[in-house]
């Protein structure tokens, strides 16, 4: 019997409905983890040292992790809107709108005035909004019905321009 898990060990520990780790899992068959491994695989031969970074890092307590990334995307977040809310003042003084703008809203409308006069792609409005790029066309066609003014056009290369 080798010492190591076999490829079937492995697919049964996928296959399985519970939810251990596949040291965990070896651990309790009395096996363990071929860790060195020859590869030819340019990937794995630059990122050696990463699978130790990696298994460190799952050591520590993954709440308190998850508490502290969630904390500071939200301080960035809050950070961003503040900047934004100094360009939304400049810039809601000429617009005028039908309607009140959701926060979003807001906020694409922000990132338009900051780059105002050069190309803005859905994609970048994507990362600020952290959504998928299909939401996003849903902003640009609201901000479009609610402010009276043509501010914002289609580039001819794709892409949005805010012209004032």
């Amino acid at each position: 019997m080798s010492q190591y898990l076999s490829k079937e060990e492995i697919k049964q520990w996928r296959s399985s409905l519970e939810k251990i780790t596949l040291e965990e899992y070896a651990k309790r068959l009395g096996k363990v983890l071929e860790e060195d491994k020859q590869t030819s695989d340019i990937i794995d031969i630059v990122m050696q040292n990463e699978k130790r970074l990696y298994s460190s890092r799952e050591s520590s307590n993954p709440k308190q992790q998850i508490i502290k990334l969630a904390k500071k995307s939200q301080d960035i977040q809050n950070e961003t809107i503040l900047n934004d809310d100094e360009y939304l003042k400049t810039v809601k003084s000429r617009i005028t709108c039908k309607k009140p703008l959701t926060k979003r809203e807001d906020i694409v409308l922000a990132h338009f005035a900051k780059n105002k006069g050069k190309i803005v792609y859905a994609k970048d409005l994507a990362v600020i909004l952290d959504l998928p790029c299909d939401y996003v066309y849903k902003y640009i066609k609201n901000l479009r019905t609610k402010i009276t003014q043509e501010v914002l056009q289609n580039a001819d290369k794709g892409g949005y321009i805010f012209k004032i």
